[in-house]
């Protein structure tokens, strides 16, 4: 009996060691780490590659237009115009060419204003403030500048303009995103360029 007594408590020492011994290893085993490290630390790592690309394109698409702008009011200044065409599909196709395929043109919007003076480019057209709140109200007597008849919070007349006009070239363009990522954030982001020069007195 007492040797029964003794294989027993011998059998449990051992189941004993045995399950403390499974327990270290458990505890030591760092196979599945690594996947789990992966898998959490992966699509942060993805995003933040996305955003500096994303990023990146957005400062080239405005490095871009504003060069394409500046070459197109390079051409707008002197008055030329191609035979079979109009300057402002000049302009236009300019702007296409200077972008190097990098800019969707039915995406783009190009706007010309033209003013008599660089100090009056987005200026309201002159008025009698004759009751004195600071805003042009209907009656008051104006200064038709662009000739159109009514009174405008700006006074450019739309066009390219003749020698010696002061003419602002503006481009907005609609950005989609490099990867498509980030569609949903950028639908309402919008790059744009400006330059004014003057007319030469052809």
């Amino acid at each position: 009996m007492e040797q029964g007594m003794r294989r027993g408590a011998h059998h449990k020492e051992k189941k004993r060691r045995h399950l403390g011994r499974f327990r270290w290893d458990i505890s030591r085993d760092d196979r599945g780490s690594v996947i789990i490290e992966t898998a959490l630390g992966l699509p942060l790592m993805l995003s933040l590659i996305i955003g500096i690309l994303e990023i990146a394109h957005y400062y080239y698409l405005s490095a871009t237009l504003e060069n394409a702008v500046l070459a197109a009011s390079r051409y707008g200044i002197t008055g030329s115009v191609a035979t079979g065409t109009t300057r402002a599909d000049t302009v236009k196709s300019l702007i296409a060419k200077n972008s190097f395929g990098a800019v969707d043109m039915n995406r783009l919007t190009i706007t010309t204003s033209v003013y008599q003076q660089f100090a009056d480019i987005g200026q309201p057209e002159p008025y009698t403030d004759q009751n004195g709140n600071g805003s042009y109200d209907a009656g008051e007597p104006y200064s038709d500048v662009n000739g159109n008849g009514k009174w405008d919070a700006d006074m450019a007349s739309a066009g390219l303009g003749g020698a010696g006009d002061i003419v602002l070239y503006r481009v907005s363009y609609d950005a989609p995103s490099l990867t498509g990522a980030f569609d949903w954030a950028t639908k309402l982001i919008k790059i744009s360029a400006a330059v004014a020069v003057r007319n030469e007195p052809y």
